[in-house]
């Protein structure tokens, strides 16, 4: 018997998703109808056409079977990869016979769209929801460290650390791990009198990012709710958003280096379950959970990897340098390869989430 988790996820995974791709092709859609390219069928998910319609300028608006991506198919987009490769005998309204710029915004639209919708995401929630925040106030101070050591209790706030001031705990937070074993000077709010403290971060390694960052052993106060108006709502929604690309750069890195997890890898199974988990947690968890999962999205895709609009990127790259475009046949050869190694590490990352 099949348990009602599983239902859940799928739906999950299916209201998470499904608005991501339609975001990303629609940038894509948008920028072609923009540059006087065609559009023949736009698809969320691959593989055989459940079900869709076709309008009056004679594109094909449908949903596929499988939900794990999305296309918009041009015009004339694929001719580069044939034999007889004369853009001269081409239409007016394909792809190729766009000039440069223009193919360039079209396939950069698609996750410049994820991006775009992320940070929006992001900051429509901590304009109507609020954003919750670590007050600059101690919560526990950890025996035999240089808190501890040096007189901080729990309840104290931090003001400033060397003359900086001190917003909440993740300020705390940054200037302590940039400064192992530096003396600092901090300014610190007791039973309301102000004294200031000097101590010295002791060194602490960092296995996942191999990096030797300062500690003084405490803990933060319980987040706190705070309400935004609109501009603080999108200057946080900006900032937590590059944070968001940041930390997805320093997992791309970790990948690479074959220093990640495997547990730490979601693949399809694995994001069906959070968006399972979010499901029951409510509409905020949901936004939340779309937001980072968009922005993730436009990242990936521009990677340059073939098949992917970062391959697409690399290949105009190439013909703006050498002022032509590669072969055909080059081409076809490189985009199989994309294909081949997607649908590869697709199947590495569903094995990490069934455990193997």
């Amino acid at each position: 018997m099949i348990e009602s988790g599983f239902f859940t996820s799928l739906i999950g995974f299916f209201i998470v998703l499904t608005p991501l791709i339609f975001f990303h092709e629609l940038g894509h859609y948008f920028a072609a109808k923009k540059s006087g390219v065609s559009v023949e069928s736009f698809s969320v998910g691959f593989g055989p056409e459940i079900f869709g319609y076709t309008d009056q300028n004679n594109t094909r608006w449908k949903f596929s079977l499988i939900p794990l991506g999305g296309y918009v198919k041009m015009k004339g987009e694929l001719i580069n990869f044939t034999k007889d490769n004369n853009k001269n005998l081409l239409e007016k309204d394909t792809f190729l016979q766009a000039n440069l710029f223009s193919r360039f915004l079209i396939v950069l639209s698609g996750p410049l769209a994820n991006l775009i919708l992320g940070l929006l995401l992001i900051t429509s929630l901590y304009y109507f929801n609020g954003r919750y925040v670590s007050p600059p106030i101690i919560n526990e101070v950890l025996d035999t460290k240089p808190a501890k050591m040096a007189g901080i209790i729990s309840g104290d706030e931090v003001i400033s650390i060397n003359n900086t001031k001190i917003k909440n705990f993740s300020d705390i937070k940054n200037i302590v791990e940039k400064n192992p074993k530096n003396n600092l000077l901090f300014e610190i709010l007791r039973n309301e009198n102000v004294f200031y403290i000097n101590i010295v971060p002791y060194e602490f390694y960092e296995k996942n990012s191999k990096r030797v960052l300062g500690r003084i052993g405490v803990t933060a106060a319980p987040s706190e709710l705070i309400t935004l108006s609109i501009l603080p709502a999108l200057k946080f929604g900006v900032l937590d958003s590059m944070n968001m690309t940041f930390e997805w750069l320093k997992g791309l890195k970790a990948l690479l280096s074959f220093e990640v997890d495997k547990k730490d890898v979601l693949g399809p199974i694995g994001i069906a379950k959070i968006s399972g988990s979010s499901l029951d947690r409510g509409l905020t968890s949901i936004v939340f959970l779309m937001a980072i999962l968009s922005i993730n999205l436009g990242l990936i895709n521009l990677l340059p990897i073939p098949a992917l609009d970062g391959g697409y990127i690399l290949l105009f790259t190439y013909e703006l340098i050498f002022r032509k475009p590669l072969s055909g046949s080059i081409q076809l050869f490189l985009l199989k390869f994309g294909f081949l190694f997607l649908i590869s590490l697709m199947i590495l990352v569903t094995a990490f989430d069934l455990g193997f």
